[in-house]
């Protein structure tokens, strides 16, 4: 995972690793899971890479834990260490009835929701849960509330794997469908380099390099 080159401001995208109950394949979206002993591993990869770059001023977080504790062990790398702040505005999407379900079970147990879900795109609102467009909009509202005009070279957010397409679909103009299709890798890494006319660039797209044996995809 090689640094980026000098840049007027540079945003790392992490997501967070594995948690108990297999985040990889289940919708933990508002359920507050905790990492697994392998996502802890993971976010220790993380760590030990960006230990070797120049220093971030910041690090961002969800307000679920799977977030703060891996934002925690990312700022912990670095020396000094920079603050973690809290976004509200960052907690993965409540997926309502379909927490803790995978994709397939969500099909044969609610098949006409998953049709609709399909079909609708953001006009969807997940059965007891939140509305994808309520959801974009509340992310990309704090993506640019605190990111649009970076007030240090260098932050890095520990996020999830929604929050990170919407905050990048937020930075640098890109539209639902091609975001909402972009991986995300469990550990994953991108990196946004901010332009002279406040648009941000995609520098690095979901980097595995330093999971080795540990990259589940995700």
């Amino acid at each position: 995972m090689r640094p980026a080159s000098s840049s007027p401001a540079e945003l790392v995208l992490v997501r967070h690793g594995e948690t108990e109950g297999q985040s990889s394949i289940r919708l933990h979206g508002a359920t507050d899971v905790a990492l697994s002993s392998l996502g802890l591993q993971q976010i220790e990869r993380v760590a030990a890479a960006l230990a070797a770059e120049p220093g971030f001023a910041a690090v961002l977080a969800s307000p679920l834990q799977r977030s703060r504790a891996a934002a925690a062990l990312v700022a912990a790398g670095q020396r000094p260490p920079p603050p973690v702040t809290v976004v509200p505005e960052f907690a993965e999407v409540d997926f309502g009835a379909w927490e803790g379900l995978t994709f397939a079970e969500v099909a044969e147990r609610d098949p006409s929701g998953h049709g609709r879900y399909l079909a609708e795109g953001l006009g969807f609102t997940y059965p007891g849960g939140e509305s994808r467009q309520a959801f974009w909009d509340r992310v990309q509202a704090g993506a640019r509330r605190v990111l649009a005009a970076p007030a240090s070279p260098r932050v890095v957010a520990v996020l999830h794997k929604g929050v990170i397409k919407a905050v990048i679909a937020a930075l640098t103009g890109m539209p639902h469908a091609e975001a909402i299709a972009l991986p995300v890798s469990l550990a994953g890494v991108y990196r946004l380099r901010h332009r002279a006319d406040g648009r941000w660039d995609i520098h690095v797209q979901n980097a595995t390099d330093h999971l080795g044996e540990l990259d589940l995809g995700g």
